[in-house]
């Protein structure tokens, strides 16, 4: 079983994209995996949203998609809310476009199950180094530093709350998968380890970081002993752990934009290679790091 993966494209809504997403999309027609993966976050227009799966679905493979937190992120004209979006916008723009939208229902192929949230954030990835009250957390706000679902999320739910509804959800699905499923990969947008976290010690990175994930959502995959593999984004610093039988990655590309003759570049480190055999998981030539750190940081209309 091969896996490409990809997450946080960020497609910008101007055009500009264009040689960038046919550049991902040639990559991962070379890997020619059994799978495609996009965890989250391609874009908070609907209509984008919809355009950029309509020109990455890959007709030779599977395509899955989970929702990120800019994906549900209110648009102008407010047509719809974040939960609206989730629960049934973004999977009705999958099915339109040849993906699957993981969190509504696990992919199944032989022994093997793909299940996937959004995943959430509880603050439990906090920098245990910053004295911060729970409040700024709650408010999303610190010394003038400000997380942005605070304006552009909107539900009825507190983060902890959203984080418990995605879990139960996530162990639901889990429960009911079939009998003679032996492995099973979580795709998240959110990260559920503390090891896929990155700090600087500083702010407001390090203030930012209780937005990342949640750590009981880690626990739930290591409870049940079929998970092998972690898929995740967000963070936009790509790692790789090997956290008990788990091996856990974050894909993320970023909102750094080279040239035009820089884009093959970019997406050959962009877009993850996997591959399961067994319960072996490989990743060759995984790239580590924040591969957009050097690169001018695109502009989203």
């Amino acid at each position: 079983m091969r896996i490409a993966a990809i997450s946080d494209l960020h497609v910008r809504s101007d055009g500009s994209d264009k040689a960038l997403v046919d550049g991902i999309r040639a990559r991962v027609e070379e890997l020619s995996p059994d799978v495609f993966i996009i965890a989250g976050d391609i874009s908070d227009r609907s209509q984008m949203l919809s355009q950029t799966l309509a020109k990455l679905s890959i007709p030779e493979c599977e395509n899955l998609y989970v929702a990120g937190n800019h994906d549900l992120w209110l648009e102008e004209d407010n047509r719809f809310s974040s939960l609206e979006k989730y629960s049934h916008v973004i999977g009705e723009t999958c099915r339109a476009n040849g993906f699957i939208h993981l969190p509504d229902n696990p992919y199944i192929v032989d022994d093997l199950a793909f299940v996937g949230s959004i995943g959430w954030y509880d603050y439990s990835l906090r920098s245990h180094d910053l004295r911060i009250p729970d409040s700024a957390y709650e408010q999303k706000e610190f010394r003038g530093e400000v997380w942005f679902d605070a304006f552009s999320i909107e539900w009825d739910f507190s983060d902890c709350e959203a984080t418990e509804l995605f879990n139960r959800r996530l162990e639901y699905d889990l429960s009911n998968l079939p009998g003679e499923i032996e492995r099973v990969v979580y795709v998240s947008h959110h990260i559920p380890f503390r090891e896929l976290s990155f700090y600087k010690g500083r702010l407001p990175w390090d203030f930012f970081s209780a937005f990342m994930g949640a750590e009981s959502t880690g626990k739930i995959l290591l409870k049940d002993t079929r998970v092998r593999l972690s898929i995740s984004g967000h963070s936009h610093v790509r790692k790789k752990a090997q956290i008990g039988p788990i091996t856990a990655l974050t894909v993320p590309l970023g909102y750094g934009r080279p040239s035009d003759e820089g884009i093959t570049d970019l997406v050959r480190a962009a877009v993850a290679q996997i591959d399961i055999n067994g319960d072996t998981v490989e990743v060759p030539g995984f790239v580590e790091g924040d591969i957009c750190a050097d690169l001018p940081y695109g502009n989203h209309p």
